[in-house]
């Protein structure tokens, strides 16, 4: 990753942001995206909040409930249930 040192007026603009910012030249066209630390969540930079919280993820992990199973049988299951769209 690279680093960029921005002056101090550019640093509290940032700052002040509380979501994804778009940064654009003084002619307007995009040069790229700004995600402020404290934002950096996996919900922000993913764009989607688990429907578990952290502590039924938690409890299923400590349970050994199956978080994941191989790609194999998911294609399996799809193929039985919407047959000759998986091949």
């Amino acid at each position: 990753m690279s680093e960029l040192t921005v002056d101090q007026a550019t640093a509290t603009q940032l700052s002040d942001a509380s979501g994804y910012l778009k940064l654009r030249d003084p002619t307007g066209s995009v040069i790229g995206y700004f995600l402020p630390a404290q934002s950096a969540s996996k919900e922000a930079i993913f764009g989607v909040k688990s429907p578990f919280s952290r502590e039924e993820i938690e409890r299923r992990l400590r349970a050994g409930i199956e978080t994941a199973r191989p790609l194999s049988e998911f294609f399996a299951d799809m193929e039985k249930k919407y047959p000759g769209q998986f091949q």
